[in-house]
């Protein structure tokens, strides 16, 4: 096996950790967690592609193949050094200090450079063969080879209100994509919105090869979400969520924000009954033990417990003083009761 540090975004506490390890399970042959420290989780994995979660991942920076991990004072970090036996190519030292971590980076990137050129190695700024970087975290330095480069800036172009069609109160193209990759969905599996809205979890999926479905119930909202999808290839249906023009387990998994909010309209008799039957439909749709990714404004527990969801992570996502997020990654476990419900026509 070899081990891997996820260099880890600060933007939420838990989520990139859980949708780091959520890939690392879906795309290895074998793996373990072995430390998570500030922004920072170590694994060990075997047959892991990381240019394949690089291009999937929304809340890490980078993933290094780890050569080292020392306690965070320099002399440790000397002697971590002095002892690697590096293939002899140029070089460039890159460090990052995690929040008011010690030492500073620039002091790592010094020392890393001093101990490697002692050994016979050249640095080269502008076109290194290889990048040494460094992790500046808890207490620890994790030293080890750039493998790959997230390309974070690639959702910046995607924010909604740049988007040809907005509405207020949507999830943010990372948040998103993070939540897709929650569900596990591999690329060509089928992944269900039932509250489409704008589109954006939809497009975040087909980015990333999943074959994406939505379901909206509102038809102004369906005329604008055509225009965010155009070129990509995701079906959107004018329905409702609570009566899902779809076959029984016919889903991979699913991710849904819930109506909440002053933008948000509810066509049911209370949001409660619209969140009920559309779980209920949920249940019925997704595929038993896969999952499903649903944020709400309350705690969810006890509905998703009824209609048939063994919760397997919370999250909570704190957007304004009046607003938190809840999220959470449900699995679908037991049967389908026929008494309850009748097969659909499939999309």
């Amino acid at each position: 096996m070899k081990t891997y540090a996820f260099e880890l975004s600060g933007e939420h506490e838990t989520l990139p950790r859980c949708e780091a390890l959520a890939l690392v399970e879906l795309f290895s042959t074998s793996f373990r967690e072995t430390v998570f420290l500030d922004q920072c989780l170590i694994v060990e994995a075997e047959g892991l592609d990381v240019q394949m979660l690089a291009g999937r991942l929304a809340l890490t920076h980078r993933i290094i193949e780890v050569l080292a991990t020392s306690d965070a004072k320099l002399e440790a970090l000397c002697e971590s050094v002095s002892l690697l036996d590096l293939p002899h190519k140029k070089y460039l030292v890159r460090a990052r200090r995690i929040k008011d971590a010690s030492p500073g980076a620039d002091a790592v990137e010094h020392e890393v450079g001093r101990v490697l050129f002692q050994k016979g190695y050249r640095a080269d700024l502008k076109d290194p063969e290889m990048v040494l970087r460094a992790i500046i975290t808890t207490g620890k330095i994790v030293l080890g080879l750039e493998a790959a480069v997230t390309d974070r800036s690639s959702f910046e172009g995607r924010r909604p209100h740049l988007k040809p069609f907005f509405h207020p109160g949507v999830l943010m193209p990372r948040m998103a994509r993070s939540l897709v990759n929650l569900t596990q969905a591999r690329a060509s599996e089928r992944l269900l919105d039932p509250f489409a809205g704008t589109c954006g979890i939809l497009i975040e999926a087909c980015l990333i090869g999943i074959e994406s479905v939505g379901v909206e119930v509102q038809t102004r909202m369906v005329k604008g979400a055509l225009c965010n999808l155009h070129n990509q290839d995701c079906s959107l249906i004018l329905g409702d969520a609570k009566r899902l023009p779809l076959k029984d387990a016919s889903m991979d998994g699913a991710v849904l924000d819930t109506p909440y909010g002053r933008s948000a309209k509810i066509l049911a008799a209370s949001k409660e009954l619209l969140i009920e039957e559309s779980l209920r439909e949920l249940f019925r749709v997704i595929k038993p033990g896969r999952r499903m990714v649903i944020v709400a404004d309350r705690s969810l527990d006890a509905m998703l417990t009824d209609a048939g969801f063994e919760i397997i992570q919370k999250h909570t996502d704190r957007v304004h003083r009046s607003l938190t997020r809840h999220i959470f990654v449900a699995k679908r476990v037991g049967t389908i009761d026929m008494s309850k419900t009748s097969q659909q026509n499939t999309v």
